[in-house]
């Protein structure tokens, strides 16, 4: 991957820029070259990514565990299978080295696959009552 693409927002499903059509520009510190640009959210941006997180929460909520591990497992397959790119343009905007950028980026991957399958272990508890006729219990969903 030759190029760095400008970054837009991530709201609801879907790539845009930002509504007031304002950036940000990214910049190589190897060289001071203006790669690329990134949507610079405000405001209205941030409400309709939050009422977009809230909707998507629900959907999450209702997704079992099992299932949820299955997308979080696939999420970093991806993150392996696309290492290399991502490993240069990390390196591009922040001017790490790249072997430690594909390191971060492999990390990454290991911790959701981590939190994939420590997702399908959350029981809950028992916890001691205050009187001897009442049962007191955590459920994590």
């Amino acid at each position: 991957m030759a190029h760095y693409p400008d970054i837009l927002l991530h709201i609801d499903g879907a790539w845009r820029p930002a509504r007031s059509g304002k950036t940000i520009p990214v910049i190589d510190p190897a060289n001071e070259e203006t790669i690329g640009q990134v949507a610079w959210a405000e405001v209205e941006d941030l409400n309709e990514a939050l009422a977009a997180a809230e909707k998507g929460f629900k959907t999450w909520r209702a997704t079992s565990a099992f299932d949820r591990a299955q997308v979080m497992r696939s999420a970093a397959a991806l993150l392996r299978e696309r290492a290399g790119d991502i490993a240069f343009l990390m390196t591009r905007e922040q001017g790490k080295p790249l072997g430690q950028s594909k390191g971060e980026i492999l990390g990454a991957a290991d911790i959701i696959e981590w939190f994939a399958e420590e997702g399908k272990r959350a029981y809950g508890q028992i916890i001691p009552p205050r009187a001897p006729d009442v049962t007191q219990m955590t459920v994590k969903l």
